[in-house]
C-alpha cells in the first residue's frame, strides 16, 4: 500500500505540470471568447445609449422651443398659463384678526391704493390662504379657507372630480356637494377648480384625508406654517353681463 501511494504521488507530481501547461491555452481561449462577448455587449449598449441620447436631445430642443412659446404667451396674456393667475403679485404683511366679524380672518397692510380688490385670491408659499372680502384704502380683510363662512369650488388634481370646500372653523375643512364621489380618494391633491368664476383654476389648496366618521376633509397646505407674508393676485372674476346687454 505504501509503494502504491508513493507511485500515485509520483504520478500526480509528474502529471500536474503537464495539466497546468495544457490548461493555460484553454483558459486563454475562454478568456478571449469571454472578453469578445463582453465587448460585443458593450458595443450594443453603446449603440443603444447613442440612440437614446439623440432622442433626448431632440426632446430637449422641443421643450426649449415650447418654453419660449409659453413665455411669450404669458407675456401677451399677462397671466400664468397653469393657473390663470395674473403674473402681477402684491406682497403684503398678514396679521391675525382677533376682534373681527369672522372667526378666522387676516388683515393685510395693502389695500385699494395698492391694486387690491374684493375677491382677489391670497396665497402663501404653501398654497391658497383665502380671498379678500373687504378693502380699504390701505388695508384689506381676508377670509381664510377654514372660516365657517368660506365656500370655494375645488377639484381633485388626479381625477378632476369637483366639490365645494366648506369651512367649519376647524383646521381641516370638509368637502360638500361632492361630484363623482367614487373619483375622490384619500391623498388626492386638491386645487381650486375655477367653476364658481370667483377664483382661478389650479391654486394649491391641500390634500384629501378621511376623518374618524368617514367624511372627506382637506388638510390645508397653508395651515402647515404660520401665515406672515402673503401675496395678493389681482385676479378679475368672471362677471355676468348686465340685463340690458343681453341679446334676445
Amino acid at each position: 500500500m505504501r509503494e502504491a501511494s508513493k507511485l500515485e504521488m509520483a504520478t500526480q507530481e509528474g502529471v500536474s505540470p503537464l495539466v497546468g501547461a495544457l490548461s493555460g491555452p484553454i483558459r486563454n481561449v475562454e478568456n478571449f471568447f469571454s472578453s469578445f462577448a463582453e465587448r460585443a455587449r458593450a458595443f450594443e449598449e453603446n449603440a443603444q445609449l447613442r440612440s437614446e441620447l439623440v432622442t433626448l436631445r431632440d426632446r430637449q430642443a422641443r421643450y426649449e422651443n415650447l418654453a419660449i412659446k409659453v413665455a411669450r404667451y404669458e407675456a401677451i396674456l399677462g397671466v400664468d398659463t397653469e393657473t390663470d393667475v395674473p403674473l402681477k403679485k402684491i406682497a403684503a404683511r398678514a396679521v391675525g384678526e382677533v376682534d373681527g366679524p369672522f372667526v378666522r380672518s387676516l388683515l393685510l397692510n395693502v389695500g385699494a391704493k395698492d391694486g387690491v380688490a374684493i375677491g382677489n385670491p391670497v396665497m402663501s408659499v404653501d398654497g391658497l390662504v383665502g380671498h379678500v372680502i373687504n378693502v380699504g384704502p390701505r388695508s384689506a380683510r381676508v377670509l381664510r379657507l377654514s372660516d365657517l363662512n368660506s365656500r370655494i369650488a375645488v377639484a381633485s388634481a388626479r381625477s378632476e372630480a369637483t366639490a365645494i370646500l366648506a369651512g367649519d372653523n376647524s383646521p381641516r375643512p370638509k368637502l360638500d356637494f361632492i361630484n363623482q364621489a367614487e373619483n375622490w380618494a384619500e391623498g388626492d391633491r386638491v386645487i381650486s377648480s375655477g367653476d364658481d368664476g370667483a377664483l382661478p383654476r389650479g391654486l394649491a389648496v391641500g390634500v384629501v384625508m378621511i376623518d374618524e366618521t368617514g367624511a372627506m376633509r382637506v388638510d390645508l397646505s397653508s395651515a402647515s406654517a404660520a401665515t406672515d407674508w402673503v401675496w395678493v393676485s389681482p385676479y378679475k372674476p368672471i362677471e355676468p353681463p348686465a340685463e340690458d346687454e343681453v341679446t334676445p
